[in-house]
């Protein structure tokens, strides 16, 4: 069942509606707006990522088989 069925919107477009025109009268409650988050400083994520990844990548030349491209060797 999809969130967007004309249900719905019979279900819940008249409190919708009453909800938006009450929030705009002058004794509607006021909501504060939430202070700024301050930012956390980045990890080393990046370098300790691309450090793995070469490290993987001299494994998989390692264990590799050889290049079976060269003349007179059969393709595996």
């Amino acid at each position: 069942m999809s969130m967007d069925t004309p249900q719905f919107g019979l279900l819940f477009g008249a409190t919708v509606a009453q909800h938006e025109a009450e929030s705009a009268r002058p004794w509607a409650p006021e909501v504060e707006e939430a202070a700024p988050r301050q930012r956390t400083r980045r990890t080393h994520a990046p370098r300790a990522r691309r450090t793995l990844a070469g490290a993987l990548h001299h494994l998989a030349d390692a264990v590799a088989p050889a290049n079976g491209c060269e003349v007179g060797h059969p393709a595996r």
